[in-house]
């Protein structure tokens, strides 16, 4: 078969052309870093790749969550140790109020004391962050502890009304707001529409927990369960004209024994931070894995790309050089 002119020229375009798409790929490839840049040019790295993607994206909204429910509880610990040291700071005043030492006019000044105690109580109960109240179990938008006639109520119900150990009290005590960390969120398959505790995250804690609720009657008096109640109690004891020290006795050893149930919730706050800092260590280094294995798959090695760039761009030089040598000009190419 006779090779023409023609047939030569067209086949060294063509060769030209491959090597210089191929010189332009891979400086794409040095100048992005990635191993590919459309789905078609390798669709099994693509397809990992996109779901690689989505499970750093899950594992992002896991760390988010996790981020929140952190401050949510370190912000709920600050609150309580602050309800916390306010008891301390209320069983020093009665102890001071009950001692024999004490007048009539000194008893009322302590009175007055715990009274102040009462309000700081309160704010500390209601304390939040942007609007977002910590002790109000699923309802975080308004203030969960209110304050009428003198006694405590909690999301509207008078908290000495409510029987310790009742079904409404165990409900509202029970109240749980979960958020996904990771932990294969699932519903209950008898009833949908219920979440599966278990396989998420409660970071709710009900006030109701540690201030207490009901009433109790000890040696013979009625007193309340709940702490801002029972200074409200101890306070009118003290100013009482009748003024009783056994009476104000009881009353302070029923507050000392229901703080008590605060150090406990600060145990639980603490416990479940801890659970949030091993989940945390998990997920950061399931996602650090996974960003390894990314770029694995969509990045590009850049010593070989670059040597191979190098490689490629030289023999397309030379695949010019040569060009002028084998395509010698003819009488045709000079008449215009």
């Amino acid at each position: 078969m006779r090779i023409t002119s023609r047939m030569m020229t067209n086949k060294y375009k063509r060769s030209l052309n491959e090597l210089s798409a191929s010189v332009n790929k891979l400086n794409d490839k040095v100048s992005s870093g990635r191993s590919f840049s459309k789905a078609s040019e390798n669709t099994s790295a693509a397809i990992s790749a996109f779901q690689l993607r989505r499970s750093l994206s899950r594992l992002e909204s896991y760390q988010s969550n996790i981020s929140n429910a952190s401050d949510l509880l370190q912000n709920a610990e600050t609150a309580l140790m602050e309800v916390n040291g306010i008891a301390q700071e209320a069983s020093t005043k009665l102890i001071q109020g009950i001692s024999g030492s004490m007048s009539d006019s000194d008893r009322s000044i302590v009175a007055q004391q715990l009274r102040s105690l009462q309000d700081q109580l309160l704010q500390s109960l209601n304390s939040n962050s942007a609007g977002n109240y910590y002790f109000g179990g699923t309802h975080t938008d308004s203030a969960p502890f209110t304050v009428t006639s003198g006694k405590l109520q909690y999301k509207g119900i008078d908290l000495d009304t409510l029987a310790s150990g009742s079904a409404a009290e165990q409900t509202l005590t029970d109240d749980a707001r979960y958020v996904d960390i990771g932990l294969s969120l699932q519903f209950d398959p008898l009833q949908p529409t219920k979440l599966d505790g278990s396989t998420a995250f409660n970071v709710a804690i009900p006030g109701i927990r540690f201030i207490g609720s009901g009433t109790t009657n000890v040696d013979g008096y009625d007193v309340s369960n709940n702490l801002y109640n029972l200074l409200g109690q101890a306070a009118d004891g003290l100013e009482d004209a009748n003024y009783s020290s056994d009476y104000v006795n009881t009353l302070l050893g029923q507050f000392q024994n229901q703080s008590e149930h605060i150090l406990m919730t600060v145990t639980e706050i603490g416990s479940k931070s801890s659970y949030l800092d091993f989940m945390a260590n998990r997920i950061d280094s399931e996602y650090l894995n996974m960003q390894e294995r990314q770029a694995e798959i969509e990045y590009a090695d850049p010593a070989k790309t670059i040597i191979d760039f190098k490689s490629q761009e030289m023999a397309f030089e030379a695949a010019l050089s040569m060009g002028a040598k084998i395509i010698q000009p003819s009488i045709f190419n000079f008449i215009s």
